[in-house]
């Protein structure tokens, strides 16, 4: 995880510096309406409205909040989009991540949270402040200018890229002798052997269901031990030996038939895992609730597990992505009444089960795993196995780099995934394509930063 050294402390003294400390304390937030834009539907939505009454009823200073379900994600970002123009915003948005949150800042309409953080009146307590992990919330700080370390984006949790393993389908197959390991593979040369053995079992379609996306890439690259960005380089780097070696082991599983893509959308992988059709598909650590709900649908029932993807010696990495939210600019009143909410939902154990035992991201709120019931932890092995393997030593942390246009940088990535296996290109021909355009687009970013 990139590890931001900027401390609690640190930022306080920055933010007495400029002034903004003591404004927000002579606040008065009593009786203030705000709005949430979102995009949580089912489990997830269930959840957040229970925070949400919870807060309207408890709060001591009568603040309301009001929830807009918008759909997906991207229906999110888009009608903030266009918020942006209209000049109609809500109080807090979701669906973004740091990234988005970088061009709310430059757009003029977004209120980075250090002013609420640090504040004497309404910031965090010692004891609330000592629960929360800000080696995770700080990587909301982008250095570069003009964010200068201002915290951006609040997260709503954890998530990260998960290998979702069928583990009764690998134990028929090492029934059958087609395999001789036993668990979810460790090595690529396990993780291969059974891909391609999957073959033999009735109904399987193949034992890997890929996903040609950036995030995907990147997994299997870091696994490999390759790179994505070079900092030292200040360039992403798609061309490094890592990378080339990842790229080429997924072409030749392709090839040989030991993958396949699903077809019907972004999650048709884990959907198809879900009905028993393949052994691996790699998905985020948060679709597990998704991924159950088809199987009780289907009234199947499979042992599975979420771990990591295997690993060559000293690699095993999780690439981890924090969805957060943002205040837009409102009223002083408005602004901190936001605040608030976001305080209530982050620190309060209560909420904090609700919505880690709902959403099932993994909490930044070092409290919350002490008190989820057993009943969840129970129903939920998969959100266990993979808050094991966050705190194993062994395992790298990383999460993308925090730049405005990553996401796009991503698809350019995931082009490339599909242009190696779907495709046939050459490898290192495609890498170097893809290289040169991620490079081309970061270098108009930060010359776009610099013009603003």
């Amino acid at each position: 995880m990139q590890k931001k050294l900027l401390s609690l402390c640190l930022v306080l003294m920055l933010a007495i510096m400029v002034g903004t400390v003591g404004a927000q304390d002579d606040v008065d937030p009593s009786g203030a309406t705000i709005m949430y834009w979102h995009e949580w539907d089912g489990a997830q939505g269930e959840g957040m409205t229970a925070i949400i009454e919870m807060f309207n009823a408890n709060n001591e200073w009568g603040i309301t909040v009001e929830e807009n379900p918008l759909g997906g994600s991207g229906d999110v970002r888009s009608n903030i989009s266009t918020g942006i123009t209209s000049g109609e915003l809500p109080n807090l948005g979701g669906a973004g991540f740091v990234t988005d949150a970088m061009g709310y800042y430059l757009d003029g309409v977004l209120v980075p949270f250090d002013q609420f953080l640090n504040s004497e009146v309404w910031g965090l307590s010692e004891e609330e402040a000592a629960v929360l992990n800000f080696d995770v919330i700080d990587t909301n700080r982008p250095s570069i200018s003009p964010f200068d370390g201002q915290l951006l984006a609040w997260p709503v949790g954890i998530s990260g890229d998960v290998m979702s393993t069928n583990v009764d389908l690998l134990d028929d197959m090492r029934e059958m002798g087609l395999i001789d390991f036993e668990g979810a593979p460790t090595t690529f040369e396990q993780f291969r052997a059974a891909a391609c053995a999957a073959s033999e079992l009735e109904g399987v379609t193949a034992g890997f269901a890929g996903r040609p996306t950036g995030s995907e890439l990147y997994s299997f690259i870091l696994n490999f031990g390759g790179q994505i960005f070079d900092e030292e380089a200040d360039a992403y780097t798609f061309t490094n030996d890592g990378a080339i070696e990842a790229m080429q082991y997924l072409q030749d599983l392709y090839n040989d038939g030991c993958m396949y893509y699903a077809d019907g959308g972004n999650f048709a992988n884990t959907g198809e895992f879900s009905l028993g059709l393949n052994v691996f598909a790699v998905g985020s650590s948060v679709g597990v609730p998704f991924i159950q709900g088809d199987m009780d649908s289907a009234e199947l029932d499979y042992n599975w597990i979420n771990t990591s993807l295997p690993w060559t010696e000293g690699n095993r990495t999780v690439e981890t992505s924090l969805r957060g939210v943002t205040i837009f600019e409102s009223t002083p009143e408005e602004n901190l009444a936001t605040w608030l909410f976001v305080k209530y939902w982050a620190t309060n154990p209560e909420a904090q089960v609700i919505w880690t035992e709902a959403a099932q991201y993994q909490p930044y709120n070092t409290a919350t795993p002490d008190n989820l019931s057993a009943d969840f932890l129970e129903n939920n092995q998969q959100f266990a196995t993979f808050t094991d393997v966050l705190v194993d030593p062994e395992v790298n942390i990383v999460t993308f780099p925090n730049h405005p246009r990553a996401f796009d940088v991503s698809l350019i990535a995931g082009e490339l995934y599909s242009n190696i296996t779907i495709g046939g290109m050459d490898i290192m021909e495609a890498a170097a394509a893809a290289e040169e355009e991620a490079n081309a687009m970061y270098q108009e970013d930060l010359e776009n930063i610099a013009d603003a």
